[in-house]
């Protein structure tokens, strides 16, 4: 992909969903297939079926992609002790959005962050110009609270956490 070196600054991030109460998650080898997979997700069919996601308005995108887990050791009565990296962890996403009860998006969050099971594709749009990155895993939401204080915006915050090694990296040329 070329597309990765050149998205660097000024691009801007947006956060997509599978719509749907019991949506049926990309497989793993279609994560990073952008036309007609990814794509149907972020609302740019260009065959005008429409999109099989929704935008979730969000305030800002948290830092996504993978992050190297470590293990620690040391020696018992030794100075020497080492950082080993052991996988690549995906990153959980707690994210903070306007608080809407009338948002389809944010209500399908709130659906699955109580039901604790509803596995869902996501994707991460960083567009420059013309040009589309997607990030696209699968992820089980939990923790939605709602902050509704008076004299202030209501807003909700809940984390997405994704499933193992579920995602893909895909572009749109």
């Amino acid at each position: 992909m070329a597309l990765p070196s050149k998205i660097l600054p000024g691009f801007a991030v947006s956060l997509w969903m599978q719509s749907g109460a019991t949506p049926t998650s990309l497989s793993t080898a279609n994560l990073s297939v952008w036309t007609a997979q990814v794509a149907t997700i972020v609302g740019t069919v260009a065959n005008g079926t429409g999109a099989a996601g929704v935008p979730v308005n969000v305030e800002a995108v948290p830092a996504f992609g993978q992050d190297d887990a470590m293990a620690n050791f040391s020696l018992a009565g030794a100075r020497q002790s080492d950082k080993i990296p052991t996988q690549s962890a995906p990153t959980s996403l707690t994210i903070t959005a306007p608080w809407n009860p009338s948002d389809a998006g944010l209500l399908l969050i709130r659906g699955d962050a109580y039901s604790g099971v509803i596995d869902r594709t996501f994707v991460i749009a960083a567009v420059d110009g013309g040009n589309t990155i997607a990030y696209a895993f699968i992820g089980r939401v939990s923790q939605f609270q709602i902050d509704a204080q008076p004299g202030a915006e209501a807003k909700c915050v809940f984390t997405v956490h994704p499933r193992g090694n579920q995602y893909g990296w895909s572009n749109n040329t």
